[in-house]
């Protein structure tokens, strides 16, 4: 079977998984589909969570992608983010400028997020067409404090944080703007796409915050690659749970409807960093809301985890569509 470009099909993921050896008991939360992030005990009064993840569809911006995406992972894990190794895979004939543009943009975006920056390895590459940025993070979370994916519980309420999809309208708006202009799109809609990568940008970490700030959250997981559909999938799978979704609550920004309109696109299934869902006890959902939106976060309940595995289905009973491959690498791919 030809794999086209995006995400492995999520019943590969898991076989392939199947097929590691059990770790050892040091290894708390290990590979898994759904999970964000490796837990791992250390002996120590705080559990170390490691995660890494690559830029490879944006070329404006990655270094600071790379530092968001990464500590998304490990925030939705209960972890504060604290060391970064970055691998550089560069195409060859890049001018050295840029070269110490993205450094300067990863060394700026880890002194914003209180991360050091602690190693890495950089090359030029044959075959590229733009730079690729792996990182590796590290964090540590209270033992008390660890989340997992698959602990969303029967009954909880599913809270959405942020809007729908700010990195992969950012993307598009920023690097393909003469095609979007070309088919109807005003530049005020681009700009205001674009100006999202800034502010709110797409860490998830502040609404993290806000949720553990309070009780009754049980799991958090960030939509990225497939966006909020791949999303969704995840966190069932994780769960062994279903879900039931209310599609008019689903807070897609106006932006990200019109360039998705104009190029023919599923806004729910574009990368989608800088939004968070959460799974949270329904009687705390209120709260959580309340603490979301005090920290300036726009938020939303759009449904509940079911018993079993019951599926995920939008609220007149229709099932989600499948996970699938993300719509930006499905538009890149079509050019």
């Amino acid at each position: 079977m030809r794999l086209e470009a995006g995400k492995l099909p999520p019943a590969l993921l898991a076989k392939l998984l199947a097929g590691l050896p059990r770790p050892d008991a040091s290894v708390v939360v290990g590979p898994a589909p759904g999970e964000d992030a490796a837990v791992i005990d250390t002996g120590g009064p705080e559990l170390l969570v490691a995660k890494t993840d690559p830029i490879t569809l944006a070329a404006a911006g990655a270094g600071r992608f790379l530092v968001a995406v990464n500590g998304n992972d490990l925030a939705t894990m209960g972890a504060e983010p604290r060391w970064l190794m970055a691998t550089a895979l560069l195409p060859g004939g890049i001018d050295s400028a840029e070269v110490e543009r993205i450094f300067d943009e990863l060394k700026n975006a880890c002194a914003e997020a209180g991360i050091a920056l602690v190693g890495g390895h950089t090359e030029m590459t044959v075959g590229l067409d733009r730079p690729v940025l792996v990182g590796c993070l590290l964090g540590t979370v209270a033992r008390e404090n660890l989340l997992r994916t698959g602990d969303a519980r029967e009954g909880d309420a599913l809270l959405l944080a942020g809007g729908l999809a700010i990195e992969g309208a950012a993307i598009l708006a920023r690097e393909h703007r003469a095609a979007l202009v070309a088919r109807g799109i005003d530049d005020g809609i681009l700009d205001a796409a674009a100006a999202r990568l800034e502010a709110p940008g797409i860490s998830v970490l502040p609404a993290a915050r806000a949720l553990r700030a309070g009780t009754g959250v049980h799991a958090m997981h960030d939509p990225t690659e497939g966006g909020l559909v791949g999303a969704l999938h995840e966190l069932a799978g994780a769960a062994g749970s279903g879900l039931r979704i209310r599609r008019d609550a689903i807070p897609v920004l106006p932006e990200t409807r019109a360039i998705c309109a104009a190029l023919g696109l599923d806004p729910l299934r574009l990368l989608a960093s800088g939004a968070l869902l959460a799974a949270v006890d329904p009687a705390a959902a209120a709260g959580a809301l309340a603490r979301l939106q005090a920290a300036g976060i726009p938020a939303a309940a759009i449904g509940e985890v079911l018993p079993g595995p019951a599926g995920c289905k939008w609220d007149d009973g229709t099932p989600l569509p499948a996970a699938g491959r993300d719509e930006l690498a499905r538009y890149l791919e079509s050019l």
